[in-house]
C-alpha cells in the first residue's frame, strides 16, 4: 500500500466528535514525523470504507464512532486489518476494558494508546507508529496485565476434574464424548462443567470460549 519512503504517509482519522477530529488533525500536524490527512470520519464503518478507497497508510481512531458499540467498532477494525494487512492502526481510546481491547492484540499492526496519556507521551507514541513501530500505552498494558492475572488465578482454582472437562471441551469434544472417555455419566461431566463455569464467572458457552481465547493469548505471550 505504501511503496515509497519519499511520499508522505496518508493518514485517516476517526472520532465520533468532529471537534476532536479537528484537534487530532492539528496535533498530527505538529508531530516531527507527520503525513497528509486524507480523511476524517465519525464512525468506524465509514472510516473503514474510506481507508480502502483513499489508500491510507495509517488509521488513528477511537474504538467506536457514532451509532456504534465498542464491540461493533472493534470487529469492523479487525476485519479491516485482515483486508489490509499493511495498514498501521492506532486505537486512541478512552476505554481501559480488557474485554474490549484484548482481541486487538491479535493483529500485529494495531497499537493502542490511552486518551489519558500525557500529550508528550502521545506524540512519542504517534511518531513511533508513523515510523513503523508498534506501541502499547503503559496504562493499557497494565489494564490487560491485571485482567490476565485475574483470569489465570481463577483457572488455578479449578479442581482436576473440572480442568480435565474444560480441556476436553476446548479441544472440541462433546459432553457425551468426554463422558465416554472418562467412563462417567453425562450428568457428572455436566456438573463439572457447570461448577467450572461458576468459578470462571461465565454464563454461557460463548463467554467460556472467549475467556479461553484470552487466557491462551496471555500464556503464549501474544
Amino acid at each position: 500500500m505504501y511503496s515509497s519512503r519519499h511520499q508522505p504517509l496518508h493518514i485517516a482519522l476517526m472520532d465520533r466528535c468532529p471537534l476532536m477530529l479537528d484537534g487530532l488533525a492539528s496535533f498530527i500536524g505538529s508531530l516531527s514525523k507527520s503525513g497528509k490527512i486524507v480523511l476524517q470520519e465519525t464512525s468506524m464503518r465509514e472510516a473503514a470504507d474510506s481507508v480502502v478507497y483513499q489508500q491510507a497508510n495509517v488509521l488513528i481512531a477511537e474504538l467506536s464512532g457514532v451509532d456504534e458499540t465498542a464491540v461493533q467498532g472493534r470487529e469492523i477494525l479487525l476485519n479491516l486489518c485482515m483486508q489490509l494487512p499493511t495498514l498501521r492502526v492506532v486505537v486512541y481510546t478512552r476505554s481501559q476494558s480488557a474485554e474490549e481491547l484484548g482481541p486487538l492484540l491479535s493483529q500485529p499492526n494495531i497499537s493502542i494508546v490511552a486518551r489519558d496519556d500525557a500529550l508528550p507521551l502521545v506524540a512519542e507514541f504517534f511518531n513511533r507508529v508513523l515510523s513503523g513501530e508498534r506501541v502499547l500505552s503503559p496504562q493499557i498494558g497494565a489494564c490487560l496485565a491485571r485482567s490476565a492475572c485475574r483470569e489465570t488465578s481463577v483457572v488455578h482454582e479449578l479442581t482436576r476434574c473440572e480442568s480435565d472437562v474444560m480441556a476436553s471441551l476446548f479441544n472440541g469434544m462433546s459432553l457425551r464424548q468426554i463422558a465416554d472417555l472418562q467412563c462417567r455419566s453425562i450428568k457428572t461431566i455436566s456438573a463439572h462443567k457447570c461448577s467450572a463455569m461458576r468459578k470462571l464467572q461465565v454464563t454461557n458457552d460463548s463467554e467460556l470460549f472467549s475467556l479461553h481465547t484470552r487466557i491462551t493469548r496471555k500464556f503464549s505471550g501474544e
